[in-house]
């Protein structure tokens, strides 16, 4: 049974074996794709809305990278 410390190590092995899902680069897309749509409908309005949470999608992405 492996101990603690060689958890630990297998842990941060796997973490730097580990490719993350590229979430920002996704969530740009999106914005990409919704801007026609968001801007069509809603107008400047609903776009600064749409950039303000994407935005905040964005810094929660990074803060829980950061944190982890």
């Amino acid at each position: 049974m492996p101990d603690d410390d060689d958890r630990r190590i297998l842990a941060e092995l796997e973490r730097e074996f580990e490719r993350p899902f590229p979430t920002i680069s996704v969530l740009c897309v999106l914005l990409f794709l919704a801007f026609p749509i968001v801007m069509l409908l809603f107008g400047w309005p609903g776009l600064l809305t749409t950039i303000g949470l994407f935005a905040l999608a964005v810094t929660a992405v990074l803060l829980r990278r950061w944190l982890a």
